[in-house]
Order: C-alpha cells, then sequence, then structure tokens
C-alpha cells in the first residue's frame, strides 16, 4: 500500500544501492537533477518489474511487501522499468557466470522494515557447513558488504530520524497555527455576534443589501407600470393595504414595517399599514419616475373635484408621483368608457363653449383665476315615439340651384306683417315714453343739472361745528366764525372719504329697467319664450338630456372636428341608428363646421339664437369690469 503521508521525493531511491555492487551490469547512477519525476516503487508496473529483477539482484528478494518505503527516480525507472533492454542484457550476462546465480549459498543480507517510525535490520543466516567452504576473500567481500548495508541502513535510520523531527516540527507549527486559528475565529465570532452594535456598520449592510436588490426593485416597478388594470374602478374600490403590500418587494416592505411597529397589538396598525404603503410608492417613484401609483391618482382625483385646479394634480404628482394632468385626464376618460347613446325619438341638439374658472390659491397676492374651457352639450327630446330622424332622410334637395337659393331669404307676406307689428310695438313704447317726460312739469334732467350746480358751489364743511354745503366763496364758518379749508384740501378730504366708503364690501344689487306703459296684449311683448314662466298654449316643453361634456374648445377646425364625432357617436348616427340630428352651435363653431359640412351630411347646423346679444354682454361687462367693481 502506498505511504499517503510521504511524496516519493522523500523516499530513497530502490536501486540506490545497488549500482555500485554491480557495476558490471551497467545500472546507472541516480539522477541528480532537482525537476525530475519521482514515482513510487509500489506501482503495479514497478511490482512486476522488481519481481523479474530479484532473480539477478537477490537483494530485491525481500522487497516485494516493503516497497511502499521505497520510490523509483527518474533515470532507474527509464533504465529498469519502462523498456526491457537492461533486462535482456541481464540475462546475456547470467548465461555467461558474471553474476552469482540463484542456487547459490545465501549470503547474509540485511532487511529493513518501519514499523511505527522505527528502525529494524534482520539477516538471513547462511548454513554453518556451507560458511565453512568459504574462502577468506569471500568473506571479507561479503563482510564489506554488510558493513555498506549497514551504513546504507544507518543512513536511512538518520534520514527518517530527520523526517519523524520534520514532522514534529510541523506538527508543533500546525498546533501552534491551529490555536492561532481557533483564537480568530473567537474573535471572528465575537465581531459576528456585535456586528449591528455600530451604526456605520449596519448602514454598511443596508447598502449592500440595496446593491443586491435594486435590479428585483426595478423589475417589480415595470412589472407595476404594465398593470393597466390596477386604474380600474373596481381595482381601487377593492383596493386594499395588506394585500398590496404582500405583492410587492419583501425587502423594502419586511423593513419598513420593522421600523413603523413596535408592537403586534398596535392600535394605529391600520393607518401604519397605509402609511407603509405611501412609502413604498415613494420609493417606486423614485427608483422610476414613470411610475404613477393608482392609489395617489384617486387621491389627486378627490383635491381636484374640491379645489378644480390642475396646479394640485402637478404638485401631487411631484411629491407623490401620482401622474400629471394629463394622466388624470386620460385616466377619467378611461373610467368614462364609451359614452352613452341618447335616446330614440325627435332629437334636437345644443352645444357651446363653457369656461370654468379656477382660483390659484396659492398666489396669494393677487389670487389669479385661471378658466378652461369644455363643451358642454343639451339634447331636447320632444317626441319619444316620433321616428322621423330614423326613417327619413334630412335633406329634400342634394344641391339647391340659383333660384331655390334667392327663395330661401325671400320675405312672405305673413313674415312682413309679423316683422311690422312688431316694430310698431316697440316703437310705441319708447314714444309713449318719450311724450310722458316732455310732458312732465318738472324736467328730471333739468332738476338734477341745477342739483349738481347747487352742490359744486358749496362744497366746503366746518371741521369744528360740522356745519355743511358752505359756499366755496367764504374763509370762515357762519356759524362759529372758525376758520375753513381752501377748496383743494376739502375735495381731497372729501375724495378720501369716498376711497373708504367704496372699499367696504356692499351686497350686489341690480335693477332692472321697468316699462311704465302696460301693454294689454301679452302675445306682443317683445320677451323670449324662455323667460315666461309658463309656456304658451299648445307648447310642449321637451325632455332635457345633458351629456357628457368634452375637455376641448371648439375654437378650431380640429376641435370642432372632434366635437362633430363624438355628435355622430352619442346620436347613433355613425352606427346607423339615426339618419339625421339637429344640432344648434355658436357662430364660431358654425363656421368652423361649414368647411366639414359635406363630411357630416347627417348633423343640421343652426347658429343659435341670441349669440349676438350674448356676445355684446360679455364685451360690455370686460369693458366695464373695474368700473363695476368700484361702485358696487
Amino acid at each position: 500500500m502506498t505511504n499517503t503521508t510521504l511524496k516519493p521525493k522523500d523516499l530513497p531511491c530502490l536501486f540506490e544501492s545497488l549500482v555500485e555492487r554491480y557495476q558490471n551490469t551497467r545500472l546507472a547512477h541516480c539522477e541528480t537533477k532537482k525537476e525530475q519525476k519521482w514515482r513510487f516503487a509500489s506501482g503495479e508496473k514497478s511490482t512486476e518489474r522488481v519481481k523479474l529483477l530479484a532473480k539477478y539482484f537477490p537483494e530485491l528478494t525481500s522487497l516485494p511487501n516493503s516497497l511502499e518505503n521505497y520510490s523509483i527516480c527518474e533515470k532507474h525507472y527509464n533504465q529498469l522499468i519502462a523498456n526491457n533492454y537492461f533486462i535482456e542484457n541481464l540475462k546475456k550476462i547470467g548465461s555467461s557466470s558474471s553474476l552469482p546465480s540463484m542456487g547459490e549459498n545465501e549470503r547474509k543480507r540485511p532487511k529493513i522494515t518501519t514499523n511505527n517510525n522505527t528502525i529494524e535490520t534482520s539477516t538471513h543466516k547462511i548454513p554453518k557447513d556451507k560458511f565453512e567452504d568459504k574462502s577468506n576473500t569471500d568473506l571479507i567481500l561479503e563482510l564489506e558488504d554488510i558493513k555498506n548495508q549497514l551504513m546504507e541502513s544507518e543512513k536511512q535510520r538518520i534520514y527518517y530520524i530527520n523526517i519523524i523531527k520534520d514532522y514534529e516540527q510541523r506538527i508543533k507549527e500546525l498546533e501552534s497555527q491551529n490555536e492561532r486559528l481557533i483564537s480568530e475565529n473567537n474573535d471572528l465570532k465575537e465581531k459576528w455576534n456585535r456586528k449591528f452594535d455600530d451604526q456605520a456598520t449596519r448602514t454598511q449592510y443596508v447598502v449592500e443589501i440595496a446593491k443586491h436588490e435594486r435590479e428585483n426593485i426595478y423589475d417589480d416597478i415595470i412589472n407595476l407600470i404594465n398593470d393597466k388594470k390596477r386604474f380600474s374602478l373596481d381595482s381601487l374600490l377593492e383596493y386594499s393595504t395588506s394585500e398590496w403590500l404582500s405583492k410587492q418587494n419583501p425587502i423594502i416592505v419586511k423593513f419598513l414595517e420593522t421600523l413603523i411597529f413596535h408592537d403586534n397589538n398596535d392600535k394605529f396598525k391600520e393607518e401604519k399599514l397605509f402609511k407603509c404603503a405611501m412609502a413604498v410608492e415613494a420609493i417606486y417613484g423614485a427608483r422610476h419616475l414613470k411610475y404613477v401609483s393608482a392609489i395617489n391618482l384617486a387621491s389627486s382625483a378627490i383635491k381636484y373635484s374640491i379645489a378644480k385646479s390642475k396646479k394640485i394634480i402637478d404638485i401631487d404628482n411631484h411629491f407623490l408621483s401620482s401622474g400629471g394632468y394629463n394622466k388624470f385626464v386620460q385616466w377619467q376618460e378611461n373610467l368614462a368608457g364609451e359614452s352613452s347613446p341618447l335616446p330614440n325619438g325627435l332629437l334636437f341638439l345644443a352645444f357651446d363653449n363653457e369656461q370654468k374658472g379656477q382660483k390659484n390659491y396659492l398666489d396669494r397676492n393677487y389670487n389669479t383665476v385661471t378658466f378652461h374651457t369644455v363643451t358642454s352639450f343639451l339634447a331636447f327630446n320632444f317626441d319619444t315615439t316620433d321616428q322621423t330622424q330614423m326613417t327619413k332622410e334630412p335633406w329634400l334637395y342634394r344641391k339647391l340651384n340659383s333660384l331655390q337659393v334667392e327663395e330661401l331669404f325671400d320675405v312672405t307676406p305673413d313674415m312682413q306683417r309679423l316683422l311690422d307689428q312688431q316694430l310698431h310695438n316697440h316703437l310705441s313704447i319708447i314714444l309713449n315714453e318719450a311724450c310722458m317726460e316732455k310732458n312732465d312739469d318738472t324736467n328730471a334732467i333739468d332738476d338734477l343739472a341745477t342739483k349738481h350746480t347747487t352742490i359744486m358751489n358749496r362744497q366746503k364743511r366746518c371741521t369744528n361745528c360740522g356745519k355743511v354745503e358752505i359756499e366755496n366763496s367764504r374763509r370762515k364758518c357762519p356759524d362759529c366764525n372758525e376758520k375753513l379749508a381752501n377748496l383743494s384740501e376739502t375735495q381731497q378730504r372729501t375724495q378720501e372719504t369716498i376711497n373708504q366708503s367704496t372699499n367696504t364690501t356692499r351686497p350686489l344689487n341690480f335693477k332692472f329697467y321697468q316699462n311704465k306703459t302696460n301693454i294689454s296684449d301679452d302675445s306682443t311683448k317683445p320677451i323670449s319664450i324662455t323667460q315666461k314662466s309658463s309656456p304658451q298654449d299648445g307648447v310642449e316643453v321637451p325632455d332635457l338630456l345633458v351629456p357628457d361634456p368634452l375637455p376641448i374648445n371648439p375654437n378650431s377646425i380640429e376641435n370642432v372636428h372632434k366635437v362633430l364625432n363624438h355628435i355622430q357617436e352619442i346620436s347613433g348616427i355613425k352606427k346607423g341608428e339615426r339618419k339625421w340630428i339637429l344640432v344648434v352651435c355658436d357662430g364660431v363653431p358654425y363656421n368652423y363646421a361649414q368647411k366639414l359640412k359635406n363630411d357630416y351630411p347627417g348633423i343640421i347646423l343652426v347658429p343659435g339664437p341670441l349669440h349676438e346679444e350674448m356676445n355684446m354682454l360679455k364685451a360690455f361687462v370686460e369693458l366695464n369690469w373695474y368700473v363695476i367693481s368700484f361702485i358696487f
């Protein structure tokens, strides 16, 4: 069995002691170079060859069982083991009786064995009768051989003693190293047990954990961004904080929960869980700038419903990753889904732009108001059983000739008679009021001018006795003889008093013009039918329907195109359920729609009444806004 504790180069060469003894065999000396390959003599091939060589080298006959204590150098392996040339040469020498044969008297040979680091030398005894036949010369030679063997054995013993000492020294070094490693291990255990005692060390561990978890957190955020169902109304209504946290990155969630909760029976558990979820949302928003939190978007919608300010949406997006105003509008459109169609029957539709003012509460210096324009719709369902719009085409002619166009602008006798009657009634009211004003004894204008002149000549007042309306020419008060201020100082004080009184808040009071002349015929009053408290006989009030508005201003061809597409969708024209519908609109979208009328044959546009008056009123208010606010 091969000695596993020693290397081949640490063992003596098996053929080293045979070189000098068998010089006539041309046995080579051991290899002396440092870089050579040593082999154990107990190998399978080496063992077979040693048995074969024992016929020519009797010293090898007693070594087959102790070959693990020997090695073979590179030169002897190549000469004796690797090829058969040396054995063939020995056969030739053996045939010429150059070597002693195996049948001759056995000499006294030493046998070297090792047992537990001890060296024993044993000899084979030569029979006495054969020993006596030996000559003195042979005995001297044998003694010389035994002496050499003993010397070799001594060398081996010293060699093994040195090896034992080396191993003892190695054992001491290993024991010392073992004690040092045990001490270092104990120090490492102590350091490991106290690794979280230092805040800097804890910070370092947290940083290392974050570095290993960055990619996982990013993948979780990408999965949330791709999940569009979380913005649905059902998902928001079924939102559960604990369930949502259970699906998020466990490293972040457990870290935050450990920091927040100090007791399992915390009565504020739900509130803290929600704040923990908000912290996770903030981390996700900081890791990926395009991340939008569904619950924070819903929270921004609640704020928007109260304040009506786009700025709040943008501010929330900056702090809470709730999405900007465009994302908010897109989310609302997705929640709304498809617009509900209008009911069947004879249906008229009107649309107009509407301004919604939003006050900027953050601007405390000016409190500016921002207006946003939307398109509002109003549907009038006159008869639900009338199927005219579903069955009949809207146009009698596809194209009008010149005579038909002129007939459109002709005034019929009935129309002329009605126009004359309305003009007569309107002028009668004005002329009657003018005649009554002329026949009055006191002219209101002259009386007002006189009072104004009197007031302007009596502007001075006494600050001592309180007398007012003193002539401007006086320098002293007629009652207390106190010196009066000059006219410019008096006017300046009066203006300051007026300014102080105008700065106070007063209720807004509108006074309407009242006609002094009563007209008995109610049908001739110049008043719109929509201003009457009760409808005329035979007039049927339709059902009013308010569809969803559009967040656009119909002030361009592109926006009007969107409005008309929306009308076709909600009225059923796009699906073929209704052939036409009458639409009333303002003059601006009407002019833009005329350029698109060939694309929408089912929409009959009519410019709405009273838009000229409405625009005049708006212009008047804008022009005199500061004057009106100063008076009231």
